[in-house]
């Protein structure tokens, strides 16, 4: 399923694919919990964060979206997504 373009719109380069790796591990951590991909977190979340790019888990926190249970469970691998970029 694609993103709506509003989400992706003006999304290029680096925040693009950060965006993509974003929504692959989404996909993937959303299966492997058998809940849809938006409980793990919104599209609107993985744009900011794709375009943010967070370095450390404080500025990972900082983002509408992540509470402290999500920066609990998934904060180490969503800097590991950014940092690849």
């Amino acid at each position: 399923k694609k993103p709506r373009a509003d989400v992706i719109e003006g999304l290029a380069g680096t925040a693009l694919a950060v965006f993509e790796r974003l929504k692959g591990w989404r996909r993937d951590a959303a299966t492997a919990d058998s809940v849809p991909a938006y409980v793990i977190l919104h599209d609107r979340v993985l744009r900011e964060i794709a375009v943010e790019r967070p370095s450390t888990l404080a500025g990972l926190g900082r983002i509408s979206g992540i509470g402290e249970n999500k920066l609990r469970r998934f904060g180490e691998a969503l800097l590991e997504l950014v940092g690849k970029a």
